[in-house]
């Protein structure tokens, strides 16, 4: 293999490059990133779809007939659990060494908790206009894999890797709906709702990976990460349902499913990069009426 020889500053007598102590100052980071969804939330889950389906039947054989809405409309706030699990891939790349150094980072998160807020009013009969704001969080997980340039020699890469645990996704999903509502019983009602919704996405990603010389015989390099937030916005929809308990005239509980969905494209160091958001939500919480 041939030695590398440069006819200008940086290198001994001997024609050989002289090593750089530290290509970067930042910090290494090994962190694992492990994102899954505990027992208690697919208990919760488990048990919110039973009581839907078990209000269901009730429903059913209550009455065969919808009866009139007569409430000018109600207000619901809601702990809620949103599920969708994201995954994609980014690239950088510059020049080390005279020569190019890239580097590949997987992205990946899941779901996560959050709140929901949101009422309807009556227009019309049984149908009514309402709008919900739904806000979650999660922890973004990503696998950097890099090649580095030899400092001394040409086309003899070194290879190095990095799990960053420490990203953040959030989005705020803003929920406009029609809605139509059923009161089955005194005290059950159940609302149908869709419409457009429209989302907001903080994603953190990775802007820049540097490299840093661990010595002779220069086999083995380490990598470090940083970090900036990408932010975006888009449009998409959604269709929900959600099943109110009275217990009295004016106050009481429900919980609501909802499906929203949309695409959003980030804005990355290697370019734009669409990415699903929304997904299932399920919430338990209060609900009022006027």
């Amino acid at each position: 293999m041939a030695v590398r020889v440069l006819p200008y500053r940086g290198f001994n007598a001997g024609g050989i490059r002289r090593p750089r102590s530290n290509q970067t100052n930042g910090t290494r980071i090994e962190v694992h990133a492990q994102m899954q969804i505990g027992t208690g939330v697919t208990k919760f889950v488990a048990a919110a779809l039973g009581v839907v389906a078990a209000t269901g039947l009730t429903a059913a054989d209550a009455s065969a007939q919808v009866r009139p809405w007569e409430d000018y409309g109600y207000v619901g706030i809601n702990y809620m659990y949103q599920q969708r699990d994201r995954a994609f891939t980014e690239s950088l790349s510059e020049t080390i060494f005279e020569e190019t150094a890239t580097s590949t980072i997987s992205h990946a998160s899941g779901g996560g908790g959050g709140f929901d807020i949101g009422g309807a009013v009556r227009v019309w009969e049984n149908l009514g206009v309402g709008v919900a704001v739904t806000s979650y969080n999660t922890k973004s997980g990503a696998a950097v894999s890099a090649t580095i340039p030899h400092p001394l020699f040409f086309n003899r890469p070194r290879s190095a890797a990095l799990n960053v645990s420490n990203l953040e996704y959030k989005e705020v999903g803003v929920h406009l709906q029609g809605v139509w509502v059923m009161p089955v019983t005194e005290q059950i009602t159940v609302a149908v709702s869709g419409g457009p919704s429209i989302f907001r996405v903080d994603q953190d990603l990775i802007s820049t990976v540097t490299s840093s010389e661990i010595g002779a015989p220069f086999d083995a390099v380490t990598i470090a990460a940083t970090s900036t937030t990408a932010s975006e916005s888009a449009v998409g929809g959604h269709v929900g349902a959600d099943v109110q308990y009275w217990v009295n005239e004016r106050y009481g509980g429900g919980i609501f499913l909802r499906y929203a969905a949309g695409s959003v494209d980030l804005p990355t160091a290697g370019g734009a990069q669409s990415i699903d958001v929304g997904g299932f939500q399920i919430g338990i919480g209060l609900r009022a009426k006027f």
